[in-house]
Order: C-alpha cells, then structure tokens, then sequence
C-alpha cells in the first residue's frame, strides 16, 4: 500500500535537492548542457530513497515503479531553478505566437 504522506515531505526533498546539487555544482564546476540537471536527479533519488530505506519519508510499501516516479518528481521539480534559460525560450515563443495571432 501507497501512502499519500510523501506529498508532504516533496517540497521540503526539492529544496534540499537543489541546495545540495547546487553545492555540487559549484564544487565541480559543473555549469554546461544538461549535467547540472542530471546531478539534480540523482541527488532527487538518493534523498528520496535514501529517506524511505532509513525510515524518515513514510511511504508505506510502495513497488519499485512507485519509487521511480517519487524520484523522479524530486528530482524533475528541483530542475526549474537550473532550466530558466529553457523556460525563458518557451515564453518567448508564446509570446512571438500570440503577436503573429495578433497581426492575422
């Protein structure tokens, strides 16, 4: 059985994913491509799992699948910190849409 608490403890595992990535970074000089957000998910799993094997995150009995989906939200919601760059093309492209809808 899968227990809901994790939700609970998510932000607080998001916050510490991104403080100690970013000390990780900052320790290797890791700054290019998509290797920062690659330390952000493995750092994401290890907290995640690594809570749940010392009994510290309550998640009641989940399958292994379950555990990768929990890490994989730590880790991916850790991400929107290092992926502004990305983000900021998205929105720029939305807004170059919506000023071609404007002018049609």
């Amino acid at each position: 059985m899968f227990t809901t608490d994790f939700w609970y403890y998510a932000p607080i595992l998001s916050t510490m994913t991104v403080a100690i990535a970013g000390a990780i970074n900052n320790k290797f000089n890791i700054t290019n491509g998509i290797w920062p957000q690659i330390v952000a998910w493995i750092t994401g799993s290890v907290l995640t799992v690594g809570g749940w094997f010392l009994g510290l995150i309550p998640l009641g009995t989940p399958t292994w699948l379950a555990i990768v989906c929990l890490c994989a939200v730590v880790g991916l919601s850790s991400n929107g910190i290092y992926d502004i760059p990305f983000i900021q093309s998205i929105v720029d492209k939305i807004k170059f849409l919506q000023q071609k809808n404007k002018k049609a």
